[in-house]
């Protein structure tokens, strides 16, 4: 009798609720790892997040066909805690299950996640072969992979070297007749606001690619993914989007990859094999790198059915974007790039970042003032955090104003965890942290929100109305406290 595996997301929503990073994860992640896994196991998944289940709901719908191994993924290390939750909840209901933990969060902290007992093994980097090579073994089917995998001997802890799938096109597509992708392509991101919901529902997210080449100070992309763009060949990409929006009814993706247009060659040629199949498939890329567009993919974007992209550009100081940042981009071509996309009819959106290590008050106000005037439909701006290992930490650490806080030093002690997200912090003698979380709070509604036309855009975008518009600006500007704020 074959031994069974479910694969899980915890719910993220048993810490908090955050509009920005408590969104529904695409469950390509669970479905893929699961098209792997079937050749040693059945497989099942449960994913508690889009199902909202409580603690003892997940625990129970886990449990119930009472499997031999589960899987728990967690991308954000700022929701490491329920990780702990999910396996303390499974492992009390069935004690000899075996608990096997995965996904970024896990991969930049597999020391805090092993010291939990209740996690018998971690996987490091790109778990597709590495989980089912595992499960080869404990079910004494094959020898322990040679990478990937943290777990303890006796009284010490065996540590693994990252594992990396070199060639994704050998990587099988995602089975998604694991879960009832319908249903999630319909109800998981209704309930979101924002340019960064698919344009139209049904709709789902997906990734294609894995790795950056670039060098920006503030990303921990290459310690989790590495330096070299790895990609599934076009015709994949088409015949996956072909699949869902046949067989599920999809209408609409995002191109969640860290940095999907890197290779001009490949982007191009994945576009152009778009076209030809006819998909008739809205689309936005999450990330776009504008430093790379150029007129031919642009007019390929636009027929290929792209109707928006979000443009990080980080800082609208030139210093502080080659100094500190170090991302190439030209702040003097945006302007004209933003013109000519939103000429094509896709929205533009972007992204920046207040406060880093090094930054003047009158660069910070450069970058607001640069944020209203460069043409894009809608900014949101986001405070510098350091990351453990990252060039903005070694950075901070080096000219004395990184703070790191009490929840993090409570954290680092009981778990030997040196995850930064949110609870280290940049100081300044021009500004405090507080001036940044008010100052980006009020500048987003200012700059969205403050002219009745650009109001009534970014109502558009948004696909909703004024009255919650208003009361979305309303709860963003009275969360403003000393240690928090709204972000959208």
């Amino acid at each position: 009798m074959r031994r069974r595996l479910v694969l899980t997301y915890p719910n993220l929503l048993w810490l908090k609720f955050d509009p920005v990073t408590t969104w529904n994860l695409s469950p390509a992640t669970l479905c893929q790892l699961g098209a792997v896994a079937r050749d040693v196991v059945d497989v099942s998944v449960v994913d508690g997040q889009f199902l909202n289940l409580s603690i003892d709901e997940y625990a129970e719908k886990v449990t119930e066909n009472d499997p031999d191994f589960v899987g728990v993924s967690l991308l954000s290390s700022e929701y490491g805690q329920a990780l702990h939750i999910a396996a303390e909840a499974i492992k009390k209901r069935k004690p000899d299950t075996i608990i096997i933990a995965g996904g970024v969060h896990v991969t930049r902290e597999y020391e805090q996640v092993i010291a939990d007992k209740t996690i018998d093994y971690a996987v490091r980097g790109d778990g597709e072969y590495i989980l089912r090579d595992l499960l080869a073994h404990l079910c004494g089917e094959g020898p322990m992979p040679e990478t990937g995998v943290v777990y303890r001997d006796g009284g010490k802890v065996v540590t693994l070297p990252q594992a990396i799938v070199e060639n994704l096109e050998d990587l099988p597509m995602p089975d998604y007749g694991l879960f009832d992708m319908a249903d999630f392509a319909r109800r998981a991101y209704a309930y979101r606001l924002g340019p960064t919901n698919p344009p139209e529902l049904p709709g789902v997210r997906i990734t294609i690619t894995r790795g950056c080449p670039l060098e920006c100070s503030f990303c921990q992309v290459k310690l989790i993914s590495g330096a070299r763009i790895r990609a599934r060949s076009a015709d994949q990409v088409v015949e996956e989007l072909a699949l869902l929006r046949d067989r599920y009814g999809v209408k609409s993706v995002i191109f969640d990859d860290d940095n999907l247009i890197s290779s001009k060659r490949y982007f191009k040629d994945l576009l152009s094999r778009m076209i030809d199949a006819r998909l008739d498939i809205k689309f936005t890329v999450g990330a776009f790198a504008l430093f790379s567009l150029d007129d031919e993919m642009l007019d390929l974007l636009a027929e290929a059915g792209c109707v928006g992209m979000n443009i990080a550009i980080e800082s609208g100081s030139q210093r502080v974007l080659d100094e500190i940042v170090r991302k190439p981009i030209k702040l003097q071509a945006v302007p004209e790039w933003i013109r000519k996309i939103k000429a094509k009819g896709i929205f533009v959106a972007s992204n920046f970042m207040l406060g880093f290590p090094g930054e003047t008050w009158d660069e910070i106000r450069q970058t607001v003032h640069f944020a209203e005037t460069c043409g894009a439909e809608y900014v949101k701006f986001f405070m510098a955090t350091p990351l453990p290992d990252t060039a903005l930490w070694e950075m901070a650490e080096k000219q004395g104003v990184l703070k790191i806080s009490k929840k993090l030093e409570e954290k680092c002690e009981r778990w030997g965890s040196r995850s930064g997200h949110g609870t280290a912090e940049i100081i300044s003698d021009e500004w405090t942290p507080e001036d940044i979380r008010i100052l980006r709070a009020y500048e987003w509604d200012r700059i969205n929100f403050g002219d009745p036309v650009k109001r009534r855009r970014t109502i558009e975008i948004w696909k909703s109305d004024e009255e919650t518009i208003n009361r979305i600006r309303k709860d963003t500007r009275d969360s403003i406290t000393f240690g928090s704020g709204g972000r959208h």
